[in-house]
C-alpha cells in the first residue's frame, strides 16, 4: 500500500465511520423497535452498524499496514482496465436481463467477473458462477418472493 493510498483509505474510512455514527443516532431517534415489532429505524440502524464495522476495519487495516512504493504504470493501467470492464459488464447486464432473463444474464455476469478478477481455471469459473447464480435465485426468488424477468427461454 503506497502512502497516498494509505491516507485516502484512512480519510474515507473516517468519513464512512462518521456517517455511520450519524445514521445510527438518527435511526435510534426514529425508534428501532424489536425484531417481532420493528420500528422505522431498524433497517437503518442495522445498516449503519455494518457500515461502521467495515469502515473501522478499513481504518485499522490502513493504519497498521506499512507503505510500499507506488505501483508501476503498467499495473495501474491494468487495474483501470478491469474497473472499466466491470462497469461495461454491469451496463450490459442491466440491458440484457429483461431479454435473456435473470438466470442466464446473472450466470454470464458472474462468469465474467470471476474470470476478470481471479483469472482462474475455466472449471472453477463455471462452477462458482453456477453456484452464485443458483444461490442468489433461491434466496431472492423462492425465499423472499422477488420476481425476476424470465427471458426468452421462460426460466
Amino acid at each position: 500500500m503506497n502512502k497516498t493510498m494509505k491516507i485516502h483509505d484512512q480519510l474515507s474510512s473516517l468519513f464512512w465511520l462518521g456517517l455511520s455514527v450519524y445514521v445510527c443516532r438518527e435511526s435510534l431517534r426514529l425508534g428501532v423497535g424489536t425484531l417481532r415489532n420493528p420500528g422505522m429505524g431498524l433497517m437503518a440502524f442495522g445498516g449503519s452498524i455494518l457500515l461502521g464495522v467495515f469502515s473501522l476495519a478499513l481504518l485499522i487495516q490502513a493504519t497498521i499496514k506499512k507503505t510500499t512504493p507506488n505501483a508501476s504504470p503498467t499495473e495501474a493501467s491494468t487495474l483501470w482496465n478491469r474497473v472499466i470492464s466491470v462497469l461495461f459488464a454491469l451496463l450490459i447486464y442491466a440491458e440484457l436481463m429483461p431479454i435473456a432473463g435473470y438466470l442466464i444474464t446473472t450466470f454470464l455476469l458472474m462468469g465474467f467477473l470471476f474470470w476478470i478478477v481471479k483469472k482462474g481455471k475455466i472449471g472453477w469459473v463455471v462452477i462458482s458462477s453456477l453456484l452464485t447464480t443458483v444461490l442468489s435465485y433461491m434466496i431472492f426468488s423462492k425465499w423472499l418472493n422477488c420476481q425476476f424477468p424470465e427471458g426468452f427461454f421462460g426460466f
